[in-house]
């Protein structure tokens, strides 16, 4: 059996991101809103600050009594109380005269300006300023931070912990994001045996269950292991016509045309529809994508390297848009080639990298181990991409490498 007509890395994206999702929401609080996605713009209820506020310790003052002020000709000024922080500013300021002030108190009305303790002398009824302050310095104004009716954090956004800090000045005790998506996956192979038995000739044991699992968990998705099943169209479809309710199937191994792998025939048996079967890219290439009861199913690689890039580049994108969540980039660098990188033209490939920095410049060392090995994951900060354009890259090249963190 030959394989499906192999699509280009960019044709299958196409395809995948445009398979049709109905992403749900759901209220939480912001003490569990860490890492998930907003469903809904923030729009700012408030100004903030709320008021005019000193951004030090100091004395609030017109910035015009300071002109000329040094250490050698200070501007001498009366003193007129203190305002404390979390108290409402009674006093008012008038020409010739100077509040105390706390870091985060209100500024009174008529001051234009903070002078810090440091450039302060005090006397026994004023206080010598030795340096000049321009008008708006050590202030924050109102709305300075965030101004009332601002859109400050957009749908899609994945929430950090910067943004619960806005979200909490602005008084937001609860959000709305969208439900995290649950994927259900499936290890299919004769040679597969859990990871609690002993090994016996032949064996292999679930990597991928907890890889896969694991690399849903970082991009704040839920998972269900459905189990192992053996290479045989019965046990592979029994496992599949269970599959309910779940936003996206993963199944590993089983994805070659081979004569003893019968994923699409287990799809087609049960009402699917293969979307494609095979993509230009190394490793990795033959992944199948298809749909069963309105539900997205990726069928990958056996072997581990291969299944852990095909998720990183095919698979995430489509959880990606299940989430609600906006198009993510991925973190990269620039660095210098070590050594060659060899390819073929008309594939796609990803090699697995190690990055090591010397004088401000980083330097990329390729990891050229087989896609069955998963132990270079380990070692590796990155990969770089070949396209399928460029037979590979030359020593001292400098190339762009996407980080695995």
């Amino acid at each position: 059996m030959e394989f499906l007509k192999s699509l280009s890395p960019s044709e299958s994206l196409e395809i995948i991101e445009s398979f049709s999702v109905d992403p749900k929401t759901e209220i939480v609080s912001i003490d569990h809103a860490l890492g998930r996605v907003l469903s809904e713009d923030i729009i700012a209820k408030d100004d903030v600050p709320s008021f005019n506020r000193s951004l030090v310790d100091g004395f609030a003052v017109v910035s015009k009594d300071t002109v000329g002020a040094k250490e050698t000709s200070p501007s001498f000024l009366y003193t007129r109380g203190t305002i404390h922080v979390g108290e409402e500013a009674h006093i008012s300021l008038t020409p010739g005269t100077a509040i105390g002030i706390s870091t985060g108190a209100m500024i009174p009305h008529g001051a234009d300006s903070v002078i810090m303790e440091e450039y302060v002398r005090r006397t026994s009824d004023g206080i010598e300023v030795t340096k000049s302050v321009h008008r708006g310095e050590n202030i924050c104004f109102i709305g300075e931070d965030i101004k009332k009716g601002s859109v400050v954090l957009n749908r899609g956004k994945k929430i950090n912990s910067f943004d619960i800090a806005v979200l909490s000045a602005l008084g937001h005790e609860e959000i709305s994001v969208y439900t995290k998506p649950h994927v259900a996956i499936l290890s299919s192979g004769d040679e597969i045996v859990s990871i609690r038995e002993t090994l016996t000739p032949g064996k292999v044991r679930d990597v991928n269950r907890y890889t896969i699992s694991n690399l849903l968990k970082d991009e704040g998705a839920l998972s269900t292991f459905l189990g192992i099943t053996k290479d045989n169209l019965e046990d592979i479809t029994k496992k599949l016509s269970s599959v309910h309710g779940f936003d996206m199937v993963l199944v590993s191994g089983g994805s070659s045309k081979g004569e003893r792998d019968f994923l699409t025939q287990s799809i087609k048996k049960l009402g699917g529809s293969i979307l494609f079967h095979g993509i230009n890219i190394k490793p990795g290439k033959p992944t199948i994508f298809a749909q069963l009861q309105g539900m997205p199913i990726f069928g990958l690689p056996g072997h581990p390297a291969s299944c852990v890039m095909v998720i990183i580049r095919f698979v995430f994108p489509l959880l990606w848009k299940i989430q609600g969540r906006n198009r993510v980039e991925r973190k990269k660098i620039r660095g210098i080639l070590t050594t060659n990188i060899p390819s073929s033209i008309g594939v796609e490939e990803y090699v697995r990298v190690e990055i090591k920095e010397h004088e401000d410049r980083y330097y990329i060392t390729p990891f050229f181990s087989k896609s069955s090995v998963i132990s270079s994951f380990t070692r590796a900060s990155g990969y770089v991409v070949v396209p399928q354009e460029k037979e590979g890259y030359e020593k001292n090249e400098s190339v762009e490498v996407f980080l695995f963190s």
